[in-house]
């Protein structure tokens, strides 16, 4: 269909965006790459989700310096893309896994100042809470993990948030103040 069809710009537009698909979900990354290219050229509806797939692509490839790029594109170019708060975490998450940690932490503020109440939220004030614990800054470790008890209650990341804390607490010889947090919650 790409092959013979060049006028009709919306169906070649999903025609990429299929392809591209098609072989992300088969691990064939680079291929995947191209035709997402080809869709974010076209610049038709969906060219944010295709340079989302195209950022995430990278991480898969061991590219992280490109997803970063790519992904720092894509929060200019689409400021009101509905992928943003997937874009922002994920870059925030890479920041992490490239040791980048303040990076990580104004980019998950950015994600919680643009989407506090959004699905991420959570998720976000636990990575910086464990971004905190790994630098051993444990008192601004406890302040995000008591934040994420505190608001998101009964959530996953409440759970490893509280479960983080009390390592803390052991560690500092707190286990007092770890049992009356704890009976507040």
């Amino acid at each position: 269909f790409i092959e013979v069809t060049k006028e009709d710009k919306i169906r070649l537009n999903d025609a990429y965006l299929r392809l591209g698909d098609s072989r992300f979900v088969t691990s064939k990354y680079w291929p995947a790459m191209d035709a997402y290219n080809k869709a974010i050229e076209l610049k038709s509806v969906d060219a944010d989700y295709a340079a989302f797939q195209k950022a995430i692509s990278y991480g898969f490839v061991q590219k992280n310096d490109k997803k970063i790029e790519d992904f720092t594109k894509f929060l200019q170019n689409f400021k009101s893309s509905q992928y943003r708060d997937d874009a922002l975490f994920e870059l925030g998450n890479t920041y992490v896994t490239e040791n980048k940690t303040d990076l990580a932490l104004s980019t998950y503020d950015q994600l919680l100042k643009e989407f506090g109440t959004g699905s991420y939220a959570s998720k976000a004030i636990l990575r910086q809470g464990l971004v905190y614990y790994n630098g051993n800054k444990d008192e601004q470790a406890i302040i995000k993990f008591k934040k994420v008890a505190a608001d998101f209650p009964k959530s996953p990341e409440a759970l490893e948030a509280v479960a983080t804390a009390r390592l803390i607490y052991m560690d500092n010889g707190k286990v007092d103040e770890y049992a009356a947090w704890v009976k507040t919650l």
